[in-house]
């Protein structure tokens, strides 16, 4: 059977390292919305994924911008998700273990709207002082 070709939007099941010394990013074996694939000749190659999580609270109810709800059955979630923009991470592919399913245009655009929201100011060039 050919592998498919991982697209934005795909989410995908992956194990995320811990990093050292440990901090709140998420890490272990979970799922992940594809969000970019780099493209042109790469040293090795790597996909942008956006760790999700089942847990809510204040944080991202004052904030969906950055933590967009993605609701129950989502590209095969099987329960509500929220999507942790603030951890967009590069992956190596290899990591990658598994496919979920795929996100609709609609189910994938706020995560498209909330990375430019978080990442738009920080593309201008700054003033020092």
């Amino acid at each position: 059977m050919a592998e498919r070709q991982a697209l934005p939007g795909d989410v995908l099941v992956v194990t995320l390292p811990s990093g050292r010394p440990p901090g709140r990013e998420q890490h272990g074996r979970r799922p992940v919305v594809l969000v970019a694939v780099p493209r042109g000749p790469l040293r090795y190659p790597v996909a942008i994924v956006v760790p999700l999580t089942t847990q809510q609270g204040p944080w991202n109810q004052q904030n969906p911008e950055i933590y967009p709800v993605i609701p129950r059955g989502a590209g095969g979630l099987p329960q509500d998700s929220v999507a942790l923009l603030d951890q967009v991470r590069s992956l190596d592919a290899g990591r990658v273990e598994g496919f979920l399913g795929r996100l609709s245009q609609a189910e994938f655009a706020p995560l498209g709207a909330g990375l430019r929201y978080l990442f738009g100011p920080a593309m201008e060039p700054q003033e020092p002082g």
